[in-house]
């Protein structure tokens, strides 16, 4: 990889010919530019319906948010992220200024713990550089993204695949009906409904 610009621990880097942003040395995105789809786990977070509503939680450079604006004309997203400064070098990097993108910079666990809103689509992709937040398999936000998703809604985590990655597929699976498991590279997407 090959560092393009530098800000802080943020950088602009190119992946496959793809440009891409690092956090640490962390991928944390790739840019939409075009019809190309993204290489990575991204494509496989898609949603399997045509969602009107969709919760990001862990928005970072907005690589999802972008596939889903640009396949669900309309879809109203909210993406949820700590990271002031990653947000605004996404907007001005990767053009996270969507019309129909609602950021908010906040704690994904303290906004799912107060939030009253539901969505037919919640990605969870929560990680800190190369570090999974452990709380993403927590029975008790499990159960509150569950009281969150629509009725037929849809639920997509990112996770790494490691040693662990069976305990944590065991405890969602506990909370919520995992649909389908997809292995990208090293990461585990996982489908599941309510």
């Amino acid at each position: 990889m090959q560092s393009i610009e530098r800000t802080h621990r943020l950088r602009v880097g190119e992946d496959e010919g793809r440009r891409v942003l690092l956090v640490d040395g962390a991928i944390l995105s790739v840019a939409v530019e075009g019809d190309a789809p993204p290489s990575g786990y991204w494509a496989a977070m898609m949603p399997a319906g045509s969602p009107s509503t969709a919760l990001l939680l862990g928005l970072g450079g907005g690589t999802l948010a972008h596939l889903l604006a640009s396949r669900y004309r309309g879809i109203h997203i909210v993406g949820v992220d700590t990271d002031a400064e990653l947000i605004e070098f996404a907007r001005r990097e990767f053009g996270l200024d969507l019309s129909n993108l609602e950021v908010m910079i906040q704690d994904a666990f303290d906004y799912v713990a107060v939030v009253p809103r539901h969505f037919e689509f919640i990605a969870v992709d929560l990680f800190a550089g190369y570090d999974f937040q452990r709380g993403v398999v927590a029975k008790p936000f499990l159960r509150r993204l569950r009281e969150m998703a629509r009725p037929g809604g849809e639920i997509v985590f990112n996770l790494f695949r490691d040693k662990r990655t069976e305990n944590h597929l065991a405890r969602i699976s506990k909370v919520l009906q995992i649909k389908q498991k997809l292995l990208v590279g090293r990461n585990v997407v996982v489908h599941c409904g309510c």
